[in-house]
């Protein structure tokens, strides 16, 4: 674990931009994680199938093409973007809200196996020295420090008063442009998102295209890069595939011939647009 200063070359650049940059910041991790463009990933404790779909997709794209993926390694919403970046061979930064050795000795359920994943495919990062245990306080200033190290912020799912809210604030205070994924009427976690797009505070995010062309990427390059992109196939091959019922995600790789980091990439960007939905039991469905 390396404590850094505000003075140190190696402090990340976007942390510059708050009005009170932390003094210092504790990482244990891979400090080269900072030099390559950031989305952060944020939303509700309680997600629904949905929500932890996209957020696994939309990291799993962002990995794909070489940006990390931000967020605070909450249950949930936040769990479910690191392990999205992480299964996608990506990288990924978790903000915690209190001192990393206490986290780390605290941590329990499916969190924990993240964390040595995280640690080494990115980095744990926090603004409080042990032996600080979690304060309610510390989150919102956690929720910044999110926001100012993803150039892009998402919000996934957020309920009427999700935390993920604040760290849209943040995101809107910092200039950082802010993004929501719209959400199915009445559902009680996507109150936040939808009404955040309905009052013009964040653009409603329809594709994983949309969201790698607002950090300065795109799916073109992110295949070019992985070696993916002769692997292609038109979108409509995977409504297509769909035609005659659901299907599981092993068997739709093995029909459309696609890498599951291509696959995954595109089933994001047909979930938020609605034309496909998941069943119970994880097998895809299309709707229309």
């Amino acid at each position: 674990m390396t404590p850094l200063a505000a003075a140190d070359a190696r402090y990340p650049r976007g942390l510059r931009d708050l009005r009170r940059p932390p003094e210092r910041i504790w990482v244990d991790g891979d400090m080269s994680v900072f030099d390559a463009p950031a989305v952060a990933i944020v939303g509700t404790r309680r997600m629904t199938g949905y929500g932890e779909r996209v957020a696994r997709e939309l990291a799993t794209a962002c990995a794909a093409a070489g940006v990390t993926v931000v967020s605070g390694l909450a249950q949930g919403i936040d769990s479910a973007a690191h392990r999205g970046a992480l299964d996608g061979g990506g990288r990924t930064v978790a903000v915690l809200g209190e001192s990393i050795p206490m986290f780390v000795a605290s941590v329990r359920g499916r969190r924990r196996p993240l964390v040595p994943r995280i640690r080494e495919r990115g980095a744990l990062v926090s603004e409080y020295a042990a032996p600080l245990v979690a304060r309610p306080w510390m989150f919102a200033r956690r929720d910044a420090t999110i926001a100012a190290l993803g150039s892009v912020v998402v919000v996934v799912e957020a309920g009427e008063r999700s935390g993920a809210l604040i760290t849209a604030e943040d995101a809107r205070t910092l200039g950082r442009p802010l993004y929501a994924v719209p959400g199915p009427l009445g559902s009680a976690a996507s109150v936040g998102t939808n009404a955040l797009i309905a009052n013009g505070v964040a653009r409603a995010l329809i594709s994983t295209d949309q969201l790698l062309r607002a950090v300065g990427r795109s799916a073109h390059a992110s295949g070019a890069e992985t070696g993916t992109e002769t692997a292609r196939a038109p979108e409509d091959a995977l409504l297509d595939a769909l035609r005659d019922g659901p299907l599981g995600l092993d068997e739709l790789a093995g029909r459309l011939r696609l890498p599951s980091t291509a696959l995954s990439a595109r089933i994001a960007g047909h979930l938020i647009r609605g034309t496909l939905a998941t069943l119970p039991d994880g097998r895809l469905r299309r709707v229309g």
